[in-house]
């Protein structure tokens, strides 16, 4: 049940057999429905999540009640509020499945012990927020530097498989694009190919 987790892991650390099983021992499986929440708006976030099934968005609302999506994620991504975990504040942000999904999901506390029974962990903990850190930068980059089709473009080179999956209306909102001008640049890049 738990070899995907164990996999993304493994791409960092080695654990023994009884690391494995003790860290998998602290894991909740939790079931999402399409459209249900992971985390709401308000809810202070306590836990880290794995992605084993299906999809999920973060998002926020502004003052108009417009939704900005700020991450997209599928299978073998992990998920959580990191601002609500690390300054214990309500999180400002929904997470939703776009579809039926599965999330191992591991506590705080739960986490910080592994972590110092395990100090090889604090390895992978660090590489994954270090990946998501420059992911976020270069994101922050090309929606000052780029077009909007060349963001489009990369968005489909990096993530063809979000492109089939995720609805257009949120790969707009995680563009910065409108749904109505995201139709447009979207039909230029595939006449364009």
């Amino acid at each position: 049940m738990f070899d995907n987790i164990l996999k993304n892991i493994a791409r960092h650390v080695t654990l023994t057999g009884e690391e494995a099983a003790d860290f998998c021992s602290l894991l909740e499986v939790k079931q999402v429905k399409k459209r249900s929440h992971l985390i709401r708006f308000g809810e202070l976030c306590r836990h880290e999540g794995y992605i084993n099934k299906g999809s999920f968005r973060t998002f926020f609302r502004d003052a108009e009640d417009t939704e900005h999506t700020i991450y997209l994620a599928i299978e073998d991504w992990w998920i959580s509020d990191l601002y609500s975990r690390t300054f214990k504040t309500p999180s400002r942000y929904e997470v939703v499945a776009l579809e039926d999904a599965e999330v191992f999901l591991i506590s705080d506390d739960n986490l910080e012990a592994f972590l110092k029974r395990v100090p090889c962990m604090e390895h992978f903990y660090r590489k994954l927020f270090q990946h998501s850190t420059a992911v976020y930068q270069d994101r922050l980059l090309q929606a000052h530097q780029l077009t909007a089709e060349e963001r489009y473009r990369r968005f489909r080179e990096k993530y063809p498989e979000f492109d089939r999956r995720i609805p257009q209306k949120y790969i707009a909102s995680y563009l910065g694009l409108t749904p109505e001008f995201f139709n447009t640049v979207r039909t230029q890049v595939l006449k364009k190919g």
